[in-house]
């Protein structure tokens, strides 16, 4: 009786042991990108990763190589060899080590704990990103930039001749001479809304962006564009602040008369359907070129009709210096108007019809 007994203890002291199992992350991607919109230039390498992990990082005594080390991980599907930029970071080099997973970098010249930077990021379900491990290393020798890409526009001094600010931007006229900057939503590491076919919102907007380039330039408009392929503006992976300023830097550094970000709606529903266009009242007319645009996009054939024009207080409109919209054209989750949406000629037809929105706005 005694024997079964401590068997008995020996057996419920396996349960917790059970429990508190946690499972290996796997290391399913690497990337890397050399980022120069920083006061100092630096590579970033981003470790795509199945579950978060526990990572620590040394620095040999020559300062040329760094050893991340990732606690409980497996090497499954990343690329185990990278090589990147030789002014930085040369080369990155993936290895299984028992069950953790070591990630060497080599850098041509000798770093210190100050040049570095290694830290997680979460999952992100809603933009379909996996936990991530992000290390940063800054280049050698180089004396920082007071002013990059990225960075917030300098507030404009204040007069003490004028009590009434000068308008940096055109509200008439006509559209020829004018500068707008189109910007297409997303792109890059971030794909947006994904449509139940798979379609990705930045697909979406790149092309009718494009389409709207070519016609407002057919009128005369000087058109800069925050990207032109499938890229991130500021770099990948990087925050939301700094994604959507350097878009908004592009308009503000250029001294845009109007700003239009192009974007896709969507819903945890597959009933939402429409078109809406969002405003914020910053200037005396933001309200103005947003209801001229509504009134011209709601009417595409096949779509869900007007949401009308919308207060949005997004970082876009808030942070650009002239008047500005976002607009959303449809419903990507809605199967009828994500179908609409992969169409050349639906994509052209809505460049066109922001176009006669515009000018409609600046022939007032």
């Amino acid at each position: 009786m005694r024997k079964l007994w401590l068997i008995f203890l020996f057996a419920i002291m396996l349960i917790p042991l059970r429990i508190a199992t946690v499972s290996a992350a796997d290391v399913t991607n690497i990337n890397w990108v050399t980022r120069i919109d920083a006061p100092v230039p630096f590579v970033r390498m981003v470790l795509s990763l199945s579950e978060p992990v526990k990572a620590t990082a040394s620095i040999d005594k020559s300062g040329q190589t760094t050893t991340i080390t990732m606690e409980n991980s497996n090497i499954r599907g990343a690329q185990q060899t990278v090589y990147m930029d030789r002014t930085i970071a040369s080369k990155a080099t993936l290895t299984q080590t028992g069950k953790n997973v070591q990630l060497k970098i080599n850098t041509p010249s000798s770093i210190e704990p100050k040049d570095i930077k290694v830290f997680t990021l979460k999952n992100d379900l809603k933009n379909n990103r996996p936990y991530r491990l992000v290390v940063d290393i800054q280049k050698k020798g180089v004396a920082p930039r007071t002013t990059y890409y990225g960075s917030k526009p300098a507030t404009a001094p204040k007069t003490t001749t004028n009590t009434t600010p000068a308008q940096p931007y055109s509200i008439s006229g006509g559209l020829k001479g004018k500068t707008i900057v189109i910007d297409p939503g997303h792109g890059g590491s971030d794909s947006g809304a994904v449509g139940s076919t798979g379609l990705m919102e930045k697909n979406v907007t790149l092309p009718i962006a494009m389409y709207l380039k070519k016609d407002l330039e057919e009128q005369g408009a000087k058109v800069l564009m925050t990207r032109t392929t499938d890229v991130d503006v500021y770099g990948p992976y990087a925050s939301g602040v700094d994604e959507l300023q350097a878009r908004s830097d592009v308009a503000n550094n250029n001294h845009a008369d109007i700003f239009i970000s192009v974007h896709i709606n969507s819903f945890n529903s597959p009933n939402a359907i429409g078109i809406a266009t969002y405003y914020y009242d910053k200037t005396a007319y933001d309200t103005r070129l947003a209801t001229d645009i509504q009134n011209q996009i709601a009417g595409e054939p096949g779509f869900g009709g007007s949401r009308g024009i919308q207060f949005g207080n997004l970082y876009v409109l808030r942070h650009t210096t002239m008047p500005a919209v976002l607009v959303e054209l449809g419903f990507i989750s809605n199967p009828t108007e994500e179908s609409l949406m992969r169409q050349p000629s639906v994509q052209q037809d809505f460049a066109r019809r922001i176009t006669q929105g515009v000018l409609n706005y600046f022939n007032k």
